[in-house]
């Protein structure tokens, strides 16, 4: 007994240090490797060491190796008009409904193979584990039936990614009556027309590069696009687009030295750190969801992913077409140049009283057209650039620089997708076609997910509870509710479900309709309880009332250098309810610690904190800054305060 006390104590704490380990990833984005069928980024400290990005999404199973999908086609009766007199008519009220659960998943069988093959690339070099995401996109994308009865490609769907491998991701998808009757038959071809396409958010550094960047923030936003994003979040294919405007008018420019061999990828530097400047992400911590910031008389998120997918296409193919055409005009001038040296050929044959080499035309034709270099096509989009961004209330003025000569802390959003495949071979029971008109065996679940989080942040939430209350047609009321805490958290991977039934409740619509309320509890006993809130969606979006804030942290090196300062110190002060979080980092004067990012504790429509900088100068006793008030997601040490 004693020796298994002493094996599961071993356990625990060697899942303690992975876990440790995989919160304190430090990767390099700019250096990824191809091993095997994976991708791998070095770590930044240990160059020896790798993470592998966990781009192999799937759909989840259930305990018996079912795929966790359903498909199902409802119709509704409805009665004829007045004036009809058909005996058989078609009811007009009917769809589909699909729902799935993703995950990222990388069979232990590939991992070790794209070690073998990292072994001839780097004879060191080992993998550690997989890249933690910092938050992720999963977009739906299906061929749907418009009101005319056409179809088009469309994004149908957008929510939350799961950021963790083998971590549960809930998408769902309601379509008309055509448009399902059309899926449910594409599901009988390997590919059936419905896709997931995932854009996540890896973080982690950027090489040096002998670049400087200048924006001038009081022309950027001038921008209508960034003038428009005042009222409603912004698409980050909108975002790209404006910031190229704004590149080649000049408001935003770029000092190199050197080739400019990279210049695009400087450029995407450049952009996602004005990006995380001026705006949050949609969805992510602090930030309201999808469904709350469609304004009136504005297109939807979604119509406006659908219009930059349809234009990414169209861009596409008609490079494509401009390839073609500069095909076709190659291959023709090598096939008249090619003619013109077997007729000089002959004629030499000839004079020297030799007959002429008889050719097959087609063998020749076909060589010219093998010669031929095959011009490298541009792939059509499945799917458009679907992350969406909120503007900051706090707005930047002025010019501002940014010296990517140093190790730089970015984000890159990493895209890849999935095709579910042929599900109904390996699921005929996710299929199903119903009548809707039997009440009494309909039960509805409720699914609950934290956004934003991993399980990390249990550090700071000892548990949330959410208390779900249904009034019935009957009167009677069903109450349930879940507990989610870390251990529940890593048991369930962040899908927690309520149901309840049917019971008396004849208006469909009302039976949708129900209430919650949440109780967040944080480290330190303070606890934070919502109010009673109906909604009719099935799905329930848990947002932290506290949520953290990174605040970036650059240290000028000629500031230091004259000052004779070896290192700093800085501590930043969060007021959370009646008691203060404080946060501190120590940054050396060298060109890799000459910045840094933090993340603090704030309530969710605050950006309030103070700090305090401590100088340590080489022969003198250190010197304090005192308390300092700010609400700029960034802190700039270039003086004495």
């Amino acid at each position: 007994m004693r020796k298994l006390y002493k094996t599961i104590y071993v356990f625990f704490v060697v899942f303690s240090y992975l876990n440790t380990t995989h919160a304190q990833q430090q990767i390099l984005l700019d250096k990824p490797v191809r091993a095997g069928e994976l991708i791998l980024f070095p770590d930044l400290n240990n160059r020896s060491n790798y993470y592998y990005l966990p781009d192999k999404p799937q759909l989840a199973s259930h305990t018996t190796g079912d795929p966790i999908f359903s498909f199902l086609r409802y119709v509704k009766n409805e009665e004829s008009t007045v004036d009809s007199n058909d005996g058989i008519s078609e009811s007009s009220v009917g769809g589909g409904i699909v729902h799935a659960l993703v995950e990222l998943k990388v069979p232990k069988k590939m991992v070790k193979d794209a070690e073998r093959a990292l072994g001839r690339i780097d004879s060191n070099g080992k993998i550690i584990g997989p890249v933690v995401f910092k938050s992720g996109t999963v977009s739906l994308i299906s061929s749907v039936a418009k009101p005319n009865g056409e179809f088009e490609a469309k994004v149908c769907g957008l929510g939350n990614a799961p950021i963790l491998e083998n971590q549960r991701s809930a998408v769902s998808v309601h379509i008309n009556k055509l448009g399902s009757k059309i899926l449910w038959e594409t599901f009988n071809t390997p590919t059936p027309d419905f896709s997931a396409h995932f854009e996540m958010e890896v973080e982690g550094y950027q090489s040096p590069k002998r670049v400087t960047i200048e924006a001038n923030f009081d022309r950027i936003y001038k921008h209508q696009t960034f003038e428009a994003a005042l009222a409603a979040p912004v698409l980050s294919a909108e975002i790209k687009a404006s910031f190229d405007d704004l590149f080649d008018s000049g408001a935003i420019q770029l000092t190199q030295i050197g080739d400019d061999e990279e210049l695009n990828k400087l450029k995407e530097a450049a952009y996602t750190q004005l990006m995380n400047l001026m705006f949050d992400k949609v969805g992510g911590t602090g930030v309201p969801q999808l469904n709350q910031l469609t304004p009136n008389a504005q297109k939807s998120m979604l119509d406006r992913a659908t219009e930059q997918l349809q234009k990414a296409r169209k861009e596409a193919r008609d490079e494509n077409r401009r390839l073609d055409v500069l095909e076709r005009s190659r291959a023709e001038r090598n096939r008249v140049t090619q003619r013109r040296a077997q007729t000089r050929a002959d004629s030499i044959r000839t004079v020297g009283g030799h007959q002429p080499i008889i050719r097959n035309q087609d063998t020749a034709d076909n060589k010219d057209n093998n010669e031929t270099e095959t011009l490298k096509r541009e792939p059509i989009p499945s799917l458009a650039v679907t992350v969406s961004y909120q503007m900051k209330q706090v707005r930047r003025r002025g010019v501002y620089k940014i010296d990517l000569n140093k190790y730089t802390q970015t984000t890159k959003t990493l895209p890849f997708d999935y095709n579910l495949g042929n599900v109904k071979i390996k699921c005929p029971s996710c299929f199903r076609e119903i009548n809707a008109d039997d009440p009494l065996m309909k039960q509805r679940q409720i699914n609950a997910t934290l956004g934003g989080m991993n399980a990390d942040d249990f550090k700071h939430v000892n548990f949330v509870n959410v208390i779900m209350r249904k009034k019935h047609g009957n009167d009677q009321e069903t109450v349930d509710e879940i507990k989610i805490d870390k251990s529940e958290f890593n048991k369930q991977g962040n899908f927690f479900k309520m149901l309840y039934g049917w019971k008396g409740d004849n208006d469909r619509d009302k039976w949708l309709a129900y209430d919650f309320k949440t109780l967040w509890s944080f480290r330190g006993n303070h606890k934070v309880e919502s109010n009673w809130e109906t909604t009719k969606f099935g799905s329930i979006a848990l947002e932290p009332p506290l949520v953290k804030k990174p605040i970036y942290i650059e240290v000028d090196e000629d500031f230091t250098l004259e000052k004779n300062i070896k290192a700093v110190e800085i501590k930043v002060y969060s007021k959370l309810g009646e008691k203060n979080e404080v946060r501190s980092t120590n940054l050396r004067v060298n060109k890799s610690e000459l910045s840094k990012t933090i993340e603090i504790l704030l309530p969710r429509n605050s950006e309030d904190y103070e700090y305090e900088i401590t100088y340590f100068i080489r022969g003198e006793r250190p010197k304090k800054s005192g308390l300092q008030k700010s609400d700029y997601g960034r802190i700039d040490v270039d003086r004495f305060m």
